[in-house]
């Protein structure tokens, strides 16, 4: 779905749509279904662009990066953009980025795809180390065994390797 900018007057533009979104793109070739995905909000004429509060509901599905079972992951974010036409020209050899850039959503013939801001917005959502559940066990390190699933009896020494060279004086001494 599209937004058309330059058609939302001053009382502004109530929207609640479906985002039509069947993937997103992992780490390495990594697909990340989306299952639903909802994106509702207001647009409002502001002084300087179209400014837009919206909230997105999803469900995607994930890989635990303990266990590495997949699960659906509820996402849910709050945000704020103004909407402005496309730039035609950019500061180059600036470094530093006024706070209030970080909220600009540039539009192409000032029609905003909601599916690309959707995108965008599942995507800074996305946890950088997912988990299916807080108590996850993870894998085994010996054996590879799921631990949520069964126990195994590897019995792995988890040892600190800053404190490997320590070692040496504990098999000095007799103890293994």
């Amino acid at each position: 779905m599209f937004l058309d900018i330059h058609e939302i007057g001053r009382e502004g533009l109530d929207f609640d749509t479906r985002v039509q979104l069947a993937e997103l793109e992992g780490p390495g070739a990594e697909r990340i279904p989306v299952r639903a995905a909802r994106l509702h909000g207001r647009a409002v004429r502001g002084k300087r662009g179209v400014e837009l509060r919206a909230s997105l509901e999803a469900t995607v599905e994930l890989r635990c990066s303990r266990c590495v079972e997949p699960f659906a992951a509820p996402l849910a974010a709050d945000f704020f953009l103004r909407l402005v036409p496309e730039a035609v020209e950019f500061g180059f050899g600036e470094t530093r980025m006024d706070p209030e850039e970080a909220t600009l959503f540039y539009t192409r013939d000032g029609k905003a795809d909601l599916d690309a801001m959707a995108a965008e917005q599942m995507y800074l959502c996305l946890p950088l180390k997912p988990v299916c559940e807080q108590g996850c066990r993870g894998l085994c390190p010996v054996c590879g065994a799921n631990r949520n699933r069964a126990g195994c009896r590897c019995r792995a020494e988890e040892l600190d390797p800053r404190l490997a060279p320590l070692l040496q004086f504990r098999r000095k001494d007799g103890g293994t």
